[in-house]
C-alpha cells in the first residue's frame, strides 16, 4: 500500500502548485496523470505510474514523451462515458492508497471544473475507504458524510462549509472565529462561508447530509 496517490489533470498550469518541489519532497507516492496532465508530469521530470485519457489535447510527438514517463499508458477513444479524471481515479482508489490529492482539476473551464468538483461528491466516492481532495495554489476542497473531524491550522487561512445536499442538519463548529452549534445550513445560503480556525486545532461535527470543505487563500 502506497501512502499518497497524486493525479494531476490538465487544469491551467497558473493555477498548479510546484509539482516539481512536492515530487522531491515524497517518498512512498504513485503519480497518474489524466490526458494533458500526463503531459505536465512528464514536463517536469516526474515519472508516473500510469496515465489515462484520450490524449486528444497532445501531439504524437507528446504522447511518446508521456509514453517514455509513464511505467503505463491508458488510451482511450475521444467518445466515452466517463472523463479521463474519472478513468484515473478509479485506478487510483484500485490501487489502496492512504490519501489521494488531485491537481489541475480547477481553474479553465467551468465545466470541467464542477465536473471534477462533483465527481468526488457523489455517494459512490464518498462510500470509498480512502479519503479524496482537490488542491491548487489557492484552495483545497474534500468532502464529508455525517460525523465528526478535527482540522489543523495552515497556511490556507480560510475554512468554508457548503451543503451539496438540500442541508446539512446539527452542524456544530468548535475552535472556530465564527462558531456553531447544532445549526442548519442551507443550500445557496452563505452562512458558513470564509470561517477561519482561532486555535491551532477546530472540530466540525454534523448529523445529516453531504457537506463540502474548502479551505483557501487569498
Amino acid at each position: 500500500m502506497y501512502m499518497d496517490i497524486r493525479i494531476v489533470a490538465g487544469g491551467p498550469v497558473e493555477c498548479l502548485p510546484d509539482l516539481k518541489k512536492i515530487a522531491a519532497g515524497l517518498d512512498d507516492v504513485l503519480w497518474c496523470g489524466a490526458d494533458r496532465g500526463a503531459l505536465l508530469l512528464a514536463e517536469r521530470g516526474i515519472k508516473m505510474e500510469a496515465a489515462f485519457g484520450d490524449f486528444d489535447s497532445v501531439t504524437e510527438g507528446e504522447l511518446e514523451f508521456i509514453r517514455q514517463a509513464a511505467k503505463d499508458v491508458y488510451v482511450y477513444p475521444p467518445e466515452k462515458d466517463e472523463t479521463d479524471l474519472e478513468l484515473s481515479l478509479a485506478w487510483a482508489y484500485r490501487q489502496k492508497p492512504n490519501r489521494i490529492i488531485i491537481y489541475g482539476a480547477t481553474g479553465g473551464r467551468m465545466d470541467h471544473a464542477m465536473g471534477n468538483i462533483m465527481l468526488l461528491a457523489s455517494a459512490e466516492h464518498l462510500r470509498q475507504p480512502v479519503k479524496a481532495s482537490i488542491e491548487d495554489l489557492q484552495n483545497e476542497i474534500s468532502f464529508y458524510y455525517p460525523g465528526s473531524y478535527t482540522i489543523h491550522k495552515q497556511r490556507k487561512p480560510y475554512v468554508s462549509f457548503i451543503p451539496i445536499s438540500e442541508e446539512i442538519t446539527g452542524i456544530t463548529l468548535t475552535g472556530f472565529l465564527y462558531p456553531l452549534t447544532d445549526a442548519v445550513l442551507k443550500r445557496g445560503r452563505t452562512l458558513s462561508i470564509s470561517n477561519q480556525l482561532n486555535s491551532q486545532t477546530g472540530t466540525f461535527s454534523f448529523s445529516s447530509g453531504i457537506l463540502m470543505m474548502i479551505r483557501s487563500t487569498d
